[in-house]
């Protein structure tokens, strides 16, 4: 049978190499790791292994349905794809002189260039306002890019040559999986492996087995744990003086600055670690001549989520370890995101009108949008007020349109749904924020009648509004070609050979650590953070939880079997995930009188939801956690666990504050 390879698209920095089979006719058969793949090789996780259920389940959208009536009272019903698009033009061609009523919501829903970007290109020449994308990872980039520049990391398939590994907010085992053999080798040859989380997480119980160790801080201490590290490297003699000097800016001042507080009585009281503990960190650190320092997201998930990762950046800068760092890896890429998004369309008296996601249920909620868009996002489960976000979307004033794949949350709320294709039925370009591979993959199977890819959908909406033949007259394959022909990263004739012929695709960075800085250097003191009202070094900030008084913190964490919404019309994953509970240190339970299995309230002002409650000496007192993306399906409530999370901004970034999010607990009423 046919096989043809493609890229898993969950929003993972893995991006994993897939085989997909067909039969004769084109019809999905199975999929399977690709072995060709240099970091993956041949192995996909427990999710996508299982991705199939989706792609032939019943439960898929095979047709447009278009709301009869007002969303309190009218359905959903049936409608052709001639007839969606109609209503389509209908409602927004009178907004085409007001574009700036019109709103595109997008978000991770596939992490493929095309699909993703595409529909950019039609909303640019409406001069419609558009999403910032601050839900995932924008606060720890700019923390990371305020000191070290481009985001190129270490190269992640040579972990293996490391003589310290440290995974700093970073679950290995749920969120990188394909870093665990190299871990698991480190170990087994004496290297030491740590990691650094808020609680023991699946990462630290398996290097507890294989010879690693885990660390336990308390919530947003992280930033206070590196300047420690980095007081003691300057007071010990371990500071790089040549690499301070011939490649950073500031170094003087930044040395001043921490020798000036963040001492060890201090750091053990903040993070709760015994000082002999961050002393033997210390000692490891300054140790290695080739650590690899990988950090995750979940710190920067914080109001001072950008400072965590400035800290940790300045402590590998000052050890002369800056290149040793891996956040993600995407300016490898340098993809020509513009040759797919054509601003160059966008009306000459339209300006660039960019909201910010984390308060879209606010902006909804304003009246200023008429018209919304939605592709490759579901907002009403993922983003943060997820009440507030409900309700916006079910206004009768705001005409929203959905692409999707099953009927969500989101779409349950739409005027139009149109059912999309999947990964493997459309051609797409795809990097990888975690390694250096970039992959093309071409359409492997013919989808069932009816869906269609965002491309043709967002192509045919364009042509039916009369918009620029740019818009409109495109195919996937060929916008493919479009990005890989701008994209200076694909120059070399040997690289683009390789993308077409299906191979997973190695880059190098085009520069070192530094470049992208205003001033070329890596920054200790940074000007530009300062012109935005943050310190110009990294410091110590608390984590002020946006003014919540609740007494517990609220870890929403990964799910290993399922991934964020994505999975919610599997009945293999949801079985394997089994049902939502919300664990609690048995003393705090204790305290509360709690009983394990009792249905307990999770609350603060912005709402409730109620779990089974579980008992897990994993988790430090004063936290609860909750694992995976409860919807509104889950709960005796209705609603989604985001209607607990702020609406409020990072540091930096403009990022979600998922972590800095806390709750009171009682017994359901």
């Amino acid at each position: 049978m046919p096989t043809t390879p493609v890229t898993c698209p969950l929003d993972c920095a893995d991006a994993c190499g897939v085989l997909v089979e067909t039969d004769d006719r084109g019809r999905f058969v199975e999929l399977r790791g690709n072995p060709a793949h240099g970091y993956s090789n041949g192995h996909l996780c427990g999710k996508t292994a299982i991705y199939g259920d989706l792609i032939t389940s019943e439960e898929r959208l095979l047709a447009p349905l278009v709301r009869d009536g007002n969303k309190r009272d009218g359905e959903l019903r049936p409608a052709t794809w001639d007839q969606a698009i109609a209503r389509i033009v209908e409602r927004v061609e009178p907004l085409k002189s007001h574009g700036e009523q019109i709103l595109g919501a997008w978000y991770a829903g596939t992490m493929g260039r095309i699909q993703r970007w595409f529909p950019l290109r039609m909303l640019n020449s409406l001069g419609a306002t558009v999403i910032d994308g601050g839900l995932c990872d924008n606060s720890t980039t700019a923390g990371y890019e305020c000191v070290l520049g481009d985001v190129y990391g270490a190269d992640i398939e040579r972990a293996d040559e490391a003589d310290l590994l440290v995974l700093w907010g970073c679950d290995m085992v749920r969120t990188v999986q394909h870093l665990q053999p190299a871990a698991q080798r480190l170990c087994r040859r004496g290297v030491p492996v740590i990691a650094i989380d808020i609680y023991r997480s699946d990462t630290i119980r398996a290097l507890e087995r294989w010879g690693g160790r885990g660390l336990v801080v308390e919530q947003g201490s992280d930033g206070m744990l590196a300047l420690a590290l980095t007081r003691l490297a300057f007071e010990r003699g371990a500071a790089d003086r040549k690499f301070l000097k011939s490649k950073c800016l500031g170094a003087s001042e930044f040395e001043a600055h921490v020798l000036g507080a963040h001492d060890l009585d201090t750091a053990s009281r903040v993070t709760g670690l015994p000082r002999a503990e961050i002393e033997r960190l210390f000692e490891q650190l300054t140790r290695a001549k080739n650590p690899l320092i990988k950090t995750g997201v979940g710190f920067g998930r914080r109001r001072n989520g950008a400072m965590q990762m400035r800290a940790v950046c300045s402590l590998a800068a000052v050890l002369g370890r800056a290149e040793r760092v891996h956040y993600e890896s995407f300016s490898t890429f340098n993809l020509a995101n513009d040759a797919i998004e054509r601003p160059d369309l966008r009306p000459a008296d339209a300006k660039r009108d960019v909201i910010k996601q984390v308060r879209f249920g606010r902006e909804l909620e304003s009246g200023r949008f008429r018209a919304v868009f939605v592709w490759a996002h579901n907002p009403a489960v993922v983003c943060p007020e997820s009440a507030r976000v409900r309700a916006g979307l079910a206004r009768d004033d705001v005409f929203v349109v959905v692409h999707e794949q099953f009927l969500t949350e989101t779409a349950q709320l739409a005027d139009v749904v149109l059912p999309s294709t999947m990964f493997a039925e459309h051609a797409d370009v795809y990097r990888s924020y975690g390694h250096r591979r970039l992959q093309l993959s071409q359409r492997a199977c013919n989808p069932p009648s009816g869906p269609r890819s965002i491309v043709d959908t967002f192509a045919a909406i364009a042509k039916g509004l009369k918009l620029p033949r740019a818009t409109w007259d495109v195919t996937s394959e060929s916008l493919c070609d479009e990005l890989i022909a701008a994209s200076p990263s694909c120059a070399d004739g040997v690289v683009r050979a390789q993308l077409h012929a299906g191979l997973p695709t190695k880059l190098e960075p085009l520069h070192g650590v530094g470049h992208g800085t205003p001033s070329g250097k890596i920054e200790l003191v940074s000007a530009a953070a300062a012109a935005k009202g943050q310190p110009a070094m990294a410091s110590y900030v608390a984590d002020d939880a946006c003014g919540d008084q609740g007494a517990f913190w609220l870890i929403s964490a990964p799910s290993v079997h399922t991934h964020n919404s994505t999975f919610s019309h599997s009945a293999r994953h949801i079985r394997r995930r089994g049902a939502h509970e919300v664990f609690m240190h048995p003393e705090d339970a204790k305290k509360l009188g709690l009983a394990a299995g009792e249905l307990v309230t999770l609350s603060n002002r912005r709402g409730a939801v109620s779990f089974p409650l579980a008992f897990s000496d994993d988790l430090r007192t004063g936290s609860v956690r909750i694992d995976g993306l409860p919807m509104a399906q889950d709960t005796p409530e209705h609603i989604g666990i985001n209607v607990l999370v702020a609406g409020e901004l990072s540091d930096l970034g403009d990022n979600n504050v998922l972590y800095s999010t806390r709750v009171d607990v009682r017994r359901a009423r």
